[in-house]
């Protein structure tokens, strides 16, 4: 997954930064300044076309920059709790009033370790192993759309700087098109949560466990 997420951060950097050397002159120059060829996927470029990426990529990739987008705007903690823990505890007929929402929140992680990834985990999945395949692909997509969208806004931004004013307003267009696309994601990720739900309960045994583990969590003294 996050080898894909790198593989498709490179590209885009690498993408991003050939529209930024043909739509501005001055980088133009810059980025042919130096102009021993590298080979990357089979088409000869001009070394600072390409280092760019890669060290854009690298710095994507050691930061998890997807992870820090996630949390920065709250996109992972508010799907396992608006789409994954409640849900769940609604389909094992758990009430979900506010005080067991707070802990849901509070507790979010080890919530998710002890009741949806202890079945549906990507290691030894419970449940389809397709499903979850199925789940990982899509969440890889989403992550490097998210990562698209941070890398079109840096270019949108540059070209503004550079003043190319047209060119910068067709990214800030791809950035829309692209929002719409990552909000459609976010939806199909939901979907999907909602199958992996529906085969958990299928098993008495699950339903149980997973029971035990919200009682346990709704009886829990507050702190």
């Amino acid at each position: 997954m996050l080898n894909k997420i790198g593989l498709f951060t490179f590209i885009e950097a690498l993408l991003l930064t050939l529209l930024l050397g043909w739509a501005s002159p001055q980088a133009g120059r810059l980025l042919a300044s130096y102009a021993i060829p590298i080979k990357v996927f089979s088409v000869e470029l001009p070394l600072l076309y390409v280092v760019p990426a890669v060290i854009i990529a690298l710095i994507a990739r050691i930061l998890k920059l997807h992870n820090r987008v996630s949390d920065f705007f709250g996109v992972r903690g508010t799907f396992d709790l608006y789409r994954v823990l409640m849900p769940l505890a609604g389909a094992l007929g758990v009430a979900v009033d506010g005080p067991l929402r707070a802990r849901l929140a509070q507790q979010r992680k080890s919530v998710m370790q002890a009741t949806f990834y202890r079945f549906a985990s990507f290691e030894e999945p419970k449940i389809s192993k397709a499903l979850v395949l199925s789940a990982i692909d899509c969440w890889t997509w989403y992550w490097i759309l998210s990562e698209l969208l941070v890398l079109l806004a840096v270019t949108g931004a540059l070209l503004l700087f550079l003043r190319v004013f047209t060119v910068a307003a067709y990214v800030f267009l791809g950035i829309w098109l692209m929002t719409i696309l990552f909000c459609s994601c976010y939806r199909v990720c939901g979907a999907m949560v909602d199958h992996q739900i529906s085969e958990m309960i299928l098993d008495p045994e699950r339903v149980h466990t997973l029971q035990e583990e919200f009682r346990r969590l709704v009886s829990e003294p507050k702190t």
